[in-house]
């Protein structure tokens, strides 16, 4: 069994006790390059995100065909793929999308367990 390998940096104290061999060296630069990328990073706040997020998305920003859309291309899918899961025809998701069309509570229900999330986002 390998010792404790110890890493000290601005972030955080880093203990690890490795399972096997490892380099220890590479393994250390690695953690240390990784730390000091997150603490590079340019904080945005959530205020700032919203406000471009409304600017782009318009009235349909927080509406249920905005969660409709964002939830698919998360999971990555096209809406003919996900039309084609849920038992729905695509132009009728199409129209949710861009909320010409009401989801109803059982379509949340059978979409949100496609796409992973809370289907009240999406009445």
């Amino acid at each position: 069994m390998s010792q404790a390998l110890k890493i000290h940096h601005d972030l955080c104290d880093v203990v690890l006790k490795p399972s096997g061999k490892i380099n220890q060296t590479r393994l250390k630069k690695m953690i240390r390059s990784a730390l000091d990328q997150y603490l590079a990073e340019d904080r945005v706040s959530a205020k700032a995100i919203h406000d471009e997020a409304k600017q782009r998305h318009g009235d349909a920003y927080r509406m249920p065909g905005y969660y409709l859309r964002l939830y698919r291309q998360r999971a990555g899918l096209t809406q003919a793929e996900l039309a084609e899961q849920a038992g729905i025809r695509q132009h009728h998701l199409s129209e949710m999308e861009n909320n010409k069309r009401v989801l109803g509570k059982a379509n949340a229900k059978k979409l949100s367990n496609i796409l992973d999330c809370d289907y009240r986002k999406l009445l």
